[in-house]
Formats: C-alpha cells, structure tokens, sequence
C-alpha cells in the first residue's frame, strides 16, 4: 500500500484485471461498430463508469434477450447458457466479456453436472454471476451464503462445491467446513479469484492500521460491499461511498488515520478524487509553514507554472550541450508557448481531467476565463519574441502552436473510413507531439536566433535528448491515467501495448538514449557535457523504478517527481557553466 501522510490508500483498489478487460471489449466493440452497442445487464458495477459507458453509445439493457438487432456485450459476471441461446437465436452479435474466471467456474459447474453432481455454490442469491453459475448446474444447484445455511440442504450423494469469485474468504472456509461435515465426499473447487482475495486481505491488515476506512464503489457491488464489511468488523470506523460528494466533512476530520480502498469495478479516477477530497478537508484543519509550501507547489504543479519554469531551465541545459548562447528570450519563448499549449488544451479537453486529474478539472472549472486569457497572452508573447528572433524561429513557433493546438481543436473532417478529425484521434500521437514540441521550442528555436552556425548534429543530439526525456514522462502519465484514458477514447501506448510491456519499452529507451550520449561523447559529435546528462537519464530511470515499486504513482510527489528531471537536467547546466 502507498502511505500519503495520514492517508493510505490500498495498493490493490480499483479494477481488476476482469474488469480491464470487459471494458478494453466494450470499447474496442463499439469502435468498430456503427450504432450503439447494448451491454446485457451492466457491464460492471458501477454507476459512474457505466455513464462513462452511455457517452461512448455503449448501453446497459436489464434484458437484451427483448433486443430486435444490433450488438450486444455479455457482461463481466456472465450468462446462463438459456440466455446465451436465445440472444444467438436473435441474431444478435455477441461479444463475450465474461471474466474468464468466471467462465471456469461455469465449466467446472457444467463438467460435473454432466456427472451427476449437485452443485453448491457459496455466495450471494439473486447476484448475476450467481445466477449465470446456477444456469449450468442442470437444474440441481443450490445457493448459500453461511454456514448455517448447511442444515436446510437435502441429502446429496454426489457435491460439487464451488463459490462466487468474489465470495468473503474466511465465511468461505467455516462454509466449506461445514459442508464437509455433512458431505464427506464433496469435491471442493476453491474458485476465489486472487484479486478478490488480495483485496480482501489487505483492507484487513489496513483497517487495522487506521482509524478510519472509507471503501469506494457501487452499492450494487458485492466486492465493494463485502471490503466494507471487513473493514468494519476489523473495528475501523467504515464509510461506503460512490463518489467524493458522499464524503461528510465532520465526520472526516474526527480521525488521524484514514485509509482509503475501492471495489474491483471503482475506476481509478473516482478512487484519486476521493483522495484528494479528504486531504483537502484534512487540509483546511492544518496550518503553517508546511502546509503554505505545500499548497504552494499544487498550485504551480496545477497551474502548470512549474512545468514552463522546468522548460526554461532545460532550454539553458540544451544550449550549454549545443554551445548556444543562451539569452531571456531563450528561455522566457519556450515558457511561455508550454504554459499556453498545456493549459489551452487541457481547458479543451477537459473530460480527461474530470476523471484522471480532478483537482486540475476543478482548477479550470473555476478559472476557466482568466486561465484561458493567461495562456492566450502568452502564446502571443511567445510568438512576438520567437518572431523577434528571426522569421525561421517565428515560423517554428507558429508550426508548433497549429500541432499543440491541433491535439484538442477538431479542426479537420471526420471521415467514416478514418475517423480523425484531431489529432488526438491518431493511436499514441499524444506522447510524441509533445515530445516534439517540446524538442522544438527549446532547441531549435534557441538555435536559429543565433548569427553564426549551427552545428546539425549537436542540435540533432539535443533534439533527441529532450524529445526522449519528454516522451518517457508523457508515457508514463498514460500509465497513471489508463482507466480514465480508456473510458475518454484515448489510443495511449500503454492501451495498445498493455502496461508491463509499456514499462518494458520505457527502459529499452532509457538504455537506447544512454548509448546515444555516450556515442556522441566518445566520437567528438557531443562535448564532455554528454557525459553529464547521463545524470539526467538516470534520474529518469529511477522514477521509473519508483512507479514500479509503487513508490509514487499520483498526486502531487508523481508530478513533482516527473517534472523534476528538468530542474535537475537544467541544475546540471548551471554547475557545469560555473565549473568551467
């Protein structure tokens, strides 16, 4: 678990692997279907990502099974095979998002009952995923949620047992005990999913760490419901909430310890807002210099203030590696075209924000006008001092301005062939037109508006350097922001090739940008100042190996943490000018 001073947030909430999958099904499905697409019975359970769901025209029926045509979904916790055959007999498109450790459940029920067993399943009645499971027990399956429930059951010779994925684990074991006293012979498939059970444990060993518990999720969620429990039994103080606005600020700010953990189906997003709620109302109780300082750098971190001051910084560390001079204007251009470019589109792409960044998404809801003044004015500025420059940096910053702007604004067409009509619409554009605007604005503009010669290969060596720093810390914010990213229509790296194999080409190109300095320094295309940016990639390669050790993984020390390698890069600059 991640420890953020008085809160701690569990390391195994929001969505299962299950659930990933069922909506990567739901999204690709309805990308690749004209109309709207119907889900039989929500697809997961939770209100918030099901209207997520609505705006992609992906539609939740009680009963698809009344459908004429179209595409329907099954959903996480499956179907009976009753309802399978009949949506089939429909003609209806079937795409299966059952989770497949529910689906081998069903064929352990099914395999036994073609045996002769009767099937005792220990969870929930009336649940789906109950229900899909009683659906291929031939009709001889009972349901039962405790160990008293044992007693009512009918003499059986043969027992298969079996329980809902996400069943409590220790009522699971009396329950089993129970049946085996009265049926020697049952055969006992444990069918509790590990996520279910790593949840499950560790809200345990948290709650008793805390004086508080607040568990995110639908109250129509069992796995949400059942973390609530625990949490209370485990004598912690316990609060079932949907969304950050069912939080009572009274009740709150009474403990000292909080601890925060989410259903298999809670988004991401909805987890982090929740966060950031209770360290606001925390917040408003604490006083002094430590609270000033941190409130300070949220600010300039939301603001986006502290990435254009990063920007500048590593313009000077550009011009040292690049042997340009470096003058305000040098560093002020770059500043200010990030500062406009960032808040700009993230003003127009505001619902990324509302779900993988809130307190950004609050920011701007409430200084919409000013903020888009502020950058407006300094894309301006930006332009009439690359354009003071010469005409070849103004043209730069005019080319960078149309892609940053062209990211957000649907400035072309949406063909229904290809359907792009921004460049976001482009699978994985994002990383690489920042890294590209970034590469331009504290480069090459820098570089033009010098009178003598500029070195090609140098400004190729920087180009690359910056592009690859940039590139590397935009990746892994889609990292951070995959549940939301997915649910907004999104095409990120890490969606298309899955996180691990996006940590795995993360470090590829940290070792690919280390050879290419040393290269450069050992051949005479790179001065010795080559060698001391290895300093930066490394930085870079550490706050990778914090994210995978879950060291930092959002809020305020993840974004400090990632804009920081441009404050070191460009401290690095600054000691070696000194030096020399």
């Amino acid at each position: 678990m991640s420890d953020n001073g008085e809160v701690k947030v569990a390391r195994t909430a929001g969505f299962c692997w299950g659930v990933k999958r069922a909506i990567d099904i739901a999204m690709n499905t309805a990308k690749n279907t004209d109309g709207p697409v119907y889900t039989h019975g929500p697809l997961i359970h939770n209100p918030q990502a099901i209207e997520m769901l609505e705006g992609k025209e992906i539609f939740a029926l009680k009963d698809a099974s009344t459908l004429e045509k179209g595409t329907v979904i099954i959903r996480t916790h499956g179907v009976t095979p009753e309802v399978r055959r009949g949506l089939k007999e429909r003609g209806l498109t079937i795409n299966d998002a059952t989770c497949p450790l529910v689906a081998k459940v069903q064929g352990i029920i099914k395999k036994h009952a073609h045996k002769g067993y009767h099937t005792i399943i220990i969870g929930d009645a009336g649940h789906a995923e109950v229900t899909g499971l009683m659906g291929y027990a031939d009709g001889r399956s009972h349901v039962i949620g405790a160990a008293e429930d044992v007693d009512a059951l009918p003499p059986m010779d043969k027992v298969c047992v079996v329980a809902q994925t996400t069943c409590d684990i220790q009522k699971y074991g009396v329950i089993v005990d129970a049946i085996k006293l009265k049926y020697p012979e049952a055969v006992v498939a444990h069918t509790i999913c590990d996520a279910t059970e790593e949840r499950q444990e560790e809200v345990l060993k948290l709650a008793r760490e805390v004086d508080a518990m607040i568990v995110v999720g639908g109250r129509n969620s069992a796995n949400t419901g059942r973390l609530a429990q625990i949490a209370g039994e485990a004598g912690a103080e316990t609060f079932l909430v949907e969304t950050e606005e069912e939080l009572d600020p009274a009740a709150i700010v009474r403990f000292a310890r909080v601890g925060i953990t989410a259903g298999a189906s809670t988004p991401a997003w909805m987890i982090e807002r929740v966060k950031e709620r209770v360290e606001h109302l925390r917040g408003r109780k604490r006083a002094g210099f430590g609270a000033k300082i941190k409130a300070a750098a949220e600010l300039a971190v939301v603001s986006n203030i502290s990435l254009a001051a990063g920007a500048a910084l590593m313009t000077y560390a550009n011009c040292t590696l690049t042997n340009t001079d470096f003058g305000w204007r040098a560093g002020a251009i770059p500043a200010m075209y990030l500062f406009s470019m960032y808040v700009l589109n993230q003003i127009n792409d505001m619902q990324s924000y509302k779900n993988n960044e809130p307190e950004k998404m609050r920011f701007y809801l409430k200084r919409s006008g000013p903020m888009n003044m502020a950058a407006l004015l300094s894309a301006a500025g930006g332009f009439a001092l690359a354009a003071s420059l010469g005409m070849q940096a103004g043209g730069v910053y005019v080319v960078a301005m149309i892609l940053g702007l062209g990211y957000t604004v649907k400035w072309f067409p949406k063909w229904k062939v290809i359907r792009i009509h921004r460049l976001k619409d482009i699978p994985a554009s994002k990383d690489v037109f920042v890294g590209l605007g970034w590469g331009a604005v504290t480069v090459l503009i820098p570089a033009l508006g010098q009178q003598g010669e500029e070195n090609p290969n140098l400004l190729a060596i920087a180009f690359i350097f910056t592009f690859t720093l940039v590139y590397i810390r935009s990746v892994l914010s889609d990292i951070r922001d995959i549940n939301g990213d997915r649910l907004v229509g999104r095409e990120t790296i890490p969606i298309l090739i899955g996180n691990e194999g996006t940590k795995v080409f993360l470090a590829l190109i940290v070792v690919g940008l280390a050879t290419m300095l040393v290269s450069a320094a050992m051949s005479g295309l790179a001065g010795p100042f080559a060698y001391v940016l290895l300093l930066s990639i490394a930085y870079t390669a550490l706050y990778l190996w914090f994210y995978h050790k879950r060291i930092i993984s959002r809020g305020l020390r993840f974004d400090l943490t990632l804009d920081g390698v441009f404050y070191f890069t460009g401290a690095l600059a600054i000691i070696w000018t000194a030096a020399a």
